[in-house]
């Protein structure tokens, strides 16, 4: 009698199924409870999207203008700079008119996106033209088409052509 009892001790032996089914059961609700959460984050993120644009919407009719001016001021000193006859006093003045330009936008929550030179960003930034042939640091070589941020959203990407990111020229 006392082998068996020490065989049946020694017998691997099942967990009791009440145990089993309340950790399956936790497992499925806690699977369930992140389909929900997910589910509710993307509607949170859907609702806050929708705010952000009713806002920017709102607001449209008084930005536009400001992106107008922007736009034009931009074309017009494309066509200046590819003038050959234009003299150092004359881009003075332009950068003199754009740091007024910018600070008037400013004032509406506005930002231009307009300089070449910088860091490629895909987020702001719409590359046009790529002559870096896939290299994973770009930078920004010519802004072709202004873009705009609204109050840190981006309004309007800039259109640009895109290049290799020159490392001799880093300091």
């Amino acid at each position: 009698m006392k082998n068996f009892k020490i065989f049946n001790f020694l017998k691997k032996s099942k967990p009791p199924t009440g145990l089993q089914e309340p950790a399956s059961q936790v497992l499925e609700e806690i699977k369930d409870l992140r389909k929900h959460l997910r589910k509710q984050n993307f509607l949170l993120e859907s609702f806050k999207n929708e705010i952000i644009k009713a806002v920017i919407d709102d607001r449209r009719p008084g930005i536009d203008p400001y992106c107008d001016l922007g736009d034009a001021f931009f074309y017009y000193e494309a066509a200046l700079q590819t003038n050959e006859h234009v003299s150092p006093e004359q881009l003075e003045a332009l950068e003199i008119i754009w740091d007024k330009i910018d600070k008037l936008m400013s004032l509406a929550g506005l930002q231009i996106m307009r300089r070449a030179g910088g860091d490629f960003d895909a987020k702001i930034y719409e590359a046009i033209e790529n002559q870096a042939d896939g290299e994973a640091e770009l930078i920004v070589l010519q802004v072709l088409q202004p873009g705009y941020i609204f109050k840190n959203m981006v309004l309007k990407p800039a259109k640009v052509m895109v290049g290799k990111k020159n490392h001799h020229s880093e300091g």
